[in-house]
C-alpha cells in the first residue's frame, strides 16, 4: 500500500511538473509610472484606469497610486491602450501606451491643478523607451510593424527583420545570436510548439500574419522558464477578441 501511494504521488508531482512549464511562459506586460503634480510632488491617491483600443483584448483596468505616486497595472494583454489619470483638485491627464511582451510600458504624466471634468491630452513620442529594470536583448514586433511591412503567408518570414536572426537554410530554422536553429525555442501564447523530434518549428504552428498581436525574439538574459532554449525564444501572442468587428479581405 506504502509503495502505491509513493508511486501515485510521484506520478502526480511529474503531471504537476509538465503543467507548471506548460502555462509558465508569459503572454502579458505592464503599465507602470508615477503620478506628479506641476511642481514635481507626488500624487498618491490618484485613479489610474487603462482601457484597450482598437483590437487589443484587455478590456479595461483601473488603480489607484500608492503613497510615493507610484502605479503598475501587471499581467495585462500586448496591444495599445488609452490611459487617463485623476486625482482629487486635479485635472484628468490621458494618453496613450502600447503594452509589449514581457515589457513595462510607462505612462507618468504631470497633473494641472483645476476640475476634474477638464481634460488634458498627454502626447507621447515615437521614441523608443529603454526599460532600466531589465537585463534582457530582446526584439518586439508589433501589430502596427506587422501592419506596415508587406504581406506575408506566415510570422516565420517576420523574424529576419530581427538584427540578430538569420535564416539557416539547411536545418530549415533561423540563427539567433550566431546558434544553430535547432537551438531555438518557439512559443504561441504561452504553449511551447517547438518540434521534439527536430528542434525546429512545425510548419502547422507557423500562423498567419492575420492571427498575430506581437512576436517577440529572446536572445539574451531571458527568464527561467524559457530555460529549455540554448539558442533564442520565438516568443508569439495572437490576436485576442473584443467588441469591434473586423475583418481582412485579399486575393489568394
Amino acid at each position: 500500500m506504502n509503495r502505491n501511494f509513493k508511486f501515485i504521488t510521484g506520478i502526480l508531482s511529474l503531471v504537476l511538473c509538465f503543467a507548471a512549464m506548460a502555462f509558465g511562459q508569459s503572454t502579458t506586460g505592464n503599465i507602470e509610472g508615477t503620478i506628479t503634480d506641476q511642481n514635481g510632488a507626488v500624487v498618491p491617491n490618484a485613479t489610474v484606469t487603462a482601457t484597450s483600443s482598437g483590437s487589443t483584448a484587455g478590456g479595461s483596468q483601473t488603480t489607484v497610486t500608492d503613497s510615493n505616486g507610484f502605479f503598475r497595472i501587471s499581467s495585462i494583454p500586448v496591444g495599445t491602450y488609452n490611459i487617463t489619470a485623476t486625482g482629487s483638485g486635479f485635472k484628468t491627464s490621458s494618453g496613450k501606451v502600447t503594452v509589449l511582451l514581457d515589457n513595462d510600458a510607462n505612462f507618468s504624466p504631470k497633473l494641472e491643478v483645476g476640475g476634474t471634468d477638464v481634460i488634458v491630452d498627454v502626447t507621447g513620442s515615437n521614441e523608443i523607451a529603454i526599460d532600466q529594470s531589465s537585463t534582457k536583448l530582446d526584439t518586439n514586433i508589433t501589430k502596427q510593424i506587422i501592419e506596415d511591412l508587406p504581406g506575408g503567408t506566415n510570422f516565420g518570414s517576420l523574424l529576419k527583420i530581427a538584427p540578430n536572426v538569420r535564416p539557416e537554410a539547411l536545418s530549415g530554422g533561423f540563427q539567433i545570436d550566431g546558434a544553430s536553429g535547432s537551438e531555438n525555442v518557439f512559443v504561441v501564447d504561452g504553449q511551447e510548439v517547438t518540434n521534439f523530434r527536430t528542434g525546429i518549428l512545425t510548419r502547422n504552428n507557423d500562423i498567419p500574419f492575420e492571427l498575430i498581436q506581437e512576436v517577440q525574439i529572446k536572445s539574451t538574459g531571458f527568464e527561467a522558464e524559457y530555460g529549455g532554449a540554448t539558442g533564442g525564444v520565438i516568443n508569439v501572442v495572437t490576436v485576442g477578441g473584443n467588441n469591434n468587428w473586423r475583418g481582412n479581405f485579399g486575393v489568394g
